[in-house]
């Protein structure tokens, strides 16, 4: 039986390895702040909706730039990159929400009733508790309406008897790994309730995502845990954190405040 133990250390460097959870919905140096949630867990949403055949990828970006007003003010979203999933092109979103109930509160069935008229398809929606956060840039990673930044979601399975409060504090000791991760403007650390755990990253352009999920680090986490990570690919062409002033106090709150 294999150890658990999600930081894996090669020479001098260390790796915590993160993924994601799939629960509901429909289905400092100088620039890196991060902090351990406490009270309520923010969460992290997923939402994919099948593209239109007919619909060129740059007419759907004009549509998600229409509505940047809205989610820029929309209480308790703290940030959300835009995105289209690699493999089947949906569009989407990955949002960073400060709690469930804010979440819960948006993706309502109001919601999917009103993407599934306007849109013709129902929306999937994938909810995360993300109880450790990174944010590289001081002062928050910016908006940016012609983004080629990329994201990325991984899922380990959780070993059995590793508990949630272990897993957390696993990603608290990686912290400092992934302050240091060339090209990664943040990562949220994530704990499903269906027996995955892993991270959702958002990196300022692929290669330097390829860079860190190449063969060695694949080759880790067959070692470590019996069996090779999935990743999903995201191109995520707008970046928007919130303009809502409660929801900044909350993101310094949730990412740390710069050093």
């Amino acid at each position: 039986m294999k150890t658990f133990s999600p930081i894996i250390a090669e020479g001098t460097t260390a790796i915590a390895l993160a993924g994601g959870i799939s629960t509901a919905g429909a289905d400092v140096s100088p620039a890196a702040n991060a902090s351990q949630a406490a009270g309520p867990v923010p969460v992290v949403v997923i939402v994919r909706v099948p593209k239109p055949w007919y619909a060129p990828r740059s007419v759907v970006v004009g549509k998600m730039r229409d509505t940047t007003p809205e989610y820029a003010k929309l209480p308790g979203l703290v940030f959300k990159a835009f995105s289209f999933e690699r493999d089947s092109s949906d569009f989407g979103g990955i949002y960073f929400w400060r709690d469930r109930v804010s979440a819960e509160a948006w993706f309502n069935p109001a919601w999917f009733d009103r993407v599934r008229k306007e849109r013709g398809a129902e929306a999937r929606v994938r909810m995360f508790d993300a109880p450790v956060s990174v944010d590289n840039t001081i002062g928050g990673t910016p908006g940016d309406s012609k983004s080629k930044a990329v994201g990325t979601l991984v899922e380990i399975p959780i070993p059995a008897g590793v508990s949630r409060d272990r897993l957390s504090a696993e990603f608290t000791a990686a912290v400092p790994t992934y302050q240091k991760v060339p090209g990664l403007l943040r990562k949220h650390f994530i704990i499903s309730t269906n027996g995955t755990f892993g991270g959702v990253y958002l990196w300022k352009d692929e290669a330097s995502a390829r860079a860190w999920f190449d063969e060695t680090w694949r080759a880790r986490v067959v070692k470590t845990y019996g069996q090779d990570a999935k990743i999903e690919w995201f191109d995520t062409p707008i970046l928007l954190p919130t303009e809502n002033v409660a929801n900044r106090v909350a993101a310094q709150a949730l990412m740390g405040a710069a050093q």
